[in-house]
């Protein structure tokens, strides 16, 4: 299993891309959305299949609507019931994507907010027939379909057939990476990486765009 940190989510619909501020603890998190960029290039999502555990599940059970069909899980029996686990692995691409005309606003605003992460892993339920076709794709993508709308593309032979809308699933928990600024060959600060949550920056990058900036023209004097 992931050694991302995970976080139990509160009421707000969380989708991998997302951008927002957490608080809270493990246990008791709280997400607020902040910015919904625009992906223009499809990102490439990692799938693990996960067993429940009384934790995970107990998450999960906080988080199911009334309609939905619950899922069981004993403790004592050996064979769990399954979730999905969701990881942006393309950073390359999605710090690109960031980085476009279309998100200045964005970038603009991340510039003065260190404390801003995109939502980089996500935990969640689906039903048994999407999971299994989520799980036998070729290649899963984060894509746009709409505006400010996320959606996971499965792809097949380098084509997307399918686009599976998250309102279908039951997300019940989040992992978040932060931004790492540094000075890019143009001389402008911008986006060189993203790091896990309590991690470092690399050598001569900050989570703080305004730090990298007093940095820089620092060591310029």
């Amino acid at each position: 299993m992931s050694t991302t940190k995970m976080h139990t989510t509160d009421a707000t619909p969380i989708a991998l891309g997302v951008l927002g501020i957490h608080s809270g603890t493990v246990f008791q998190a709280n997400f607020r959305e902040t910015a919904l960029p625009v992906y223009q290039t499809p990102i490439r999502v990692g799938v693990e299949v996960e067993d429940f555990s009384s934790r995970t599940y107990k998450a999960y059970l906080q988080q199911v609507k009334k309609e939905q069909e619950v899922i069981n899980y004993v403790d004592s029996i050996s064979d769990k019931p399954t979730f999905l686990q969701l990881r942006l692995l393309d950073h390359i691409t999605a710090i690109s994507a960031l980085q476009k005309e279309a998100n200045q606003e964005t970038i603009s605003y991340l510039k003065t907010q260190k404390n801003t992460g995109i939502v980089s892993t996500v935990s969640m339920v689906i039903t048994a027939s999407l999971q299994d076709e989520i799980t036998k794709a070729e290649a899963v993508f984060l894509t746009n379909s709409q505006y400010k709308q996320y959606t996971l593309s499965l792809a097949k032979q380098g084509k997307i057939y399918k686009t599976i809308d998250f309102s279908k699933a039951t997300i019940f928990g989040y992992g978040l990476s932060y931004f790492c600024w540094g000075q890019n060959d143009k001389n402008q600060i911008s986006i060189f990486s993203l790091t896990e949550e309590n991690r470092s920056c690399p050598k001569n990058t900050y989570n703080d765009a305004g730090k990298a900036a007093e940095k820089i023209n620092y060591l310029k004097l």
